[in-house]
């Protein structure tokens, strides 16, 4: 039975397990990933991150196995991890990603505090593998008309904006947009409700893992939406059901998160591969 090392780790309630590149080499990692996120007879996850040491890259897979090009809460955990493990020291340093070279800031060792420059927002319709752009564009769903912005925010984004991001009667209506054919690889989409200029709340279902308690990237789309929107302005606080999130906006449509990454556990993975 392969005994894998594993930490985990969560930004907002946004929990990762994450292993070494050098632990998880040679195993299959589909049946692992599904088999150590499921909540009931693994460890339980949103998703499984693989760190790649020198230089510094981070793997991220969601808890159904597919892959992702980053994760914004993932990439907190990813950081924290680095300094835990000594694969970083300083508190400034760079991180490749499926979507580009990411600058992470330790912002606070103790509590964990990270910024994480998340790059610009790409509007081309073939990076969110749409015909054309979305941008408050009308969709029908569930026989529910809902306006829609979508765009490329480190991974394919979908911002729908509503009067309660906590009511429980919009889910099924996310989970049918994340899978509407019009999005050739699905996609994340975040329920987003303006509570004043500076504040919003959120709730994401997302590709890989439905519903989250945060998303990070999530929380950056938001943000740029409605700022581009003049709902909020270019620092705004989203708040998550179990934290929140900071994002600043360049004029340049830069987008800076920061938040907090916490270590829950360590140990090691009893996986029983199935033939």
């Amino acid at each position: 039975m392969p005994e894998l090392p594993v930490t985990k780790y969560h930004g907002c309630g946004n929990d990762f397990l994450i292993v070494h590149a050098h632990d998880a080499d040679g195993l299959d990692l589909a049946p692992l990933i599904v088999s150590a996120c499921d909540r009931r007879t693994g460890i339980g996850a949103d998703g499984l991150i693989v760190v790649e040491p020198e230089p510094l890259k981070m793997r991220y897979y969601n808890a159904d196995a597919s892959p992702a090009p980053m994760c914004g809460n993932g990439i907190r955990c990813f950081a924290r991890f680095c300094l835990d493990e000594g694969l970083a020291s300083e508190d400034c340093f760079s991180v490749r990603t499926g979507a580009g070279l990411k600058t992470v800031r330790i912002i606070s060792r103790d509590p964990f505090l990270a910024q994480i420059a998340m790059g610009k927002p790409d509007y081309d319709p073939a990076a969110i593998h749409t015909e054309g752009p979305v941008w408050d564009d009308p969709l029908e769903v569930m026989g529910r008309s809902v306006r829609l912005y979508s765009f490329f925010m480190s991974t394919v984004h979908t911002v729908w904006f509503v009067d309660d991001a906590m009511d429980d009667e919009l889910l099924p209506i996310a989970e049918a947009i994340h899978r509407h054919p019009m999005f050739g690889e699905k996609t994340n989409v975040n329920m987003v409700q303006v509570t004043g200029r500076d504040t919003l709340r959120m709730r994401t279902w997302e590709r890989g893992a439905g519903l989250t308690l945060a998303c990070g990237t999530g929380a950056c789309a938001a943000a740029l939406t409605a700022w581009k929107l003049d709902l909020c302005g270019a620092e705004t606080t989203v708040l998550l059901p179990k934290g929140e999130l900071h994002i600043s906006i360049d004029a340049d449509e830069q987008v800076w998160m920061t938040g907090p990454a916490v270590k829950t556990m360590k140990g090691v993975y009893l996986w029983k591969p199935t033939n």
